[in-house]
């Protein structure tokens, strides 16, 4: 029995679950989500508890649309009321993270920061790269980053080379070194881990202690031998750095967790990527209900 903290793991609730849910009806992928046909936050758990997952993060996001390719690739609109909510409701499973609009099409970025900050949310997921349509270290963007760092809240910038912006390059981990140079008490954690920029990230991380990876679905892709030497070699520290997630409702979790389980990682270090890092770079080693969950 494993205990696992996976830190993309998206609520399916009607009210936060719009976005994935018609990108997956688009693909004719939604029936293979269990807990979209329940609809309910005990139907979300019973899913992903099948596979060991006791705490999800949900990095679901506030972002305008934006079409790469002609496509349009959706608007997130995932309340920062409804993950607080959650959050206190279901303390210790479920960790809520406040998308931010940085380019202040939806909300005032550095309003919605503060109030998402006293709603209790503890981490915050932006997409410069859809808006303002930016790099990560634009200095506009220095104001909110340093905000922040002072708040004490965990930085989840989006990093997917897909999906992050008009060009691949906005998610070049490069753009996060100017970041961890400046804010070294900012966590930085990249979402999708900079993909497919694998081995650019690893040394980024290497160079950074305050910057974590999780590549979560693109790890049984394309770099998989590379993340998995890293990793087990604990090359340049990267044990310490690397943070399991899954993706999810973005793809099927059996599937996934399948694959997951075949990669042949050392057994030492799966409780630092399954959970232990992760307690660290939400800053929760300390929590009393984490501490029981994760003693």
């Amino acid at each position: 029995m494993h205990k696992i903290i996976d830190v993309r793991c998206r609520l399916t609730t009607p009210e936060a679950g719009e976005y994935f849910r018609d990108r997956l009806k688009r693909r004719g992928r939604y029936a293979m989500i269990e807990a979209y046909a329940d609809g309910t936050p005990e139907g979300f758990f019973q899913e992903i508890g099948k596979y060991e997952i006791t705490t999800a993060v949900s990095v679901s996001g506030q972002s305008p649309d934006l079409k790469i390719g002609g496509r349009p690739q959706g608007k997130r609109t995932t309340s920062n009321d409804v993950m607080a909510k959650m959050q206190k409701e279901y303390w210790g499973r479920f960790i809520g993270v406040a998308g931010i609009d940085t380019g202040n099409v939806i909300h005032d970025s550095m309003q919605e920061l503060e109030r998402s900050h006293k709603l209790g949310l503890r981490a915050v997921f932006i997409e410069p790269g859809r808006s303002p349509k930016c790099d990560l270290d634009d200095r506009r963007l220095w104001p909110f980053y340093e905000r922040v760092q002072a708040l004490d809240m965990t930085l989840i910038p989006q990093t997917s080379g897909l999906w992050g912006g008009l060009s691949i390059d906005f998610a070049h981990p490069r753009h996060l070194e100017p970041i961890a140079e400046d804010f070294p008490n900012l966590r930085i954690l990249a979402g999708h881990a900079c993909y497919p920029y694998v081995r650019e990230a690893i040394i980024v991380a290497a160079r950074h202690p305050n910057i974590w990876l999780s590549p979560d679905m693109y790890l049984v892709q394309m770099g998989t031998d590379d993340w998995v030497k890293a990793v087990n070699g604990n090359f340049f520290g990267l044990q310490d750095q690397f943070l399991f997630g899954t993706g999810y409702p973005a793809i099927p979790l059996k599937p996934y967790m399948e694959e997951f389980w075949k990669l042949p990682w050392k057994p030492e270090v799966l409780p630092k990527i399954l959970y232990k890092n992760a307690l660290r770079c939400f800053k929760l080693e300390d929590d009393p209900t984490f501490k029981t969950m994760y003693s």
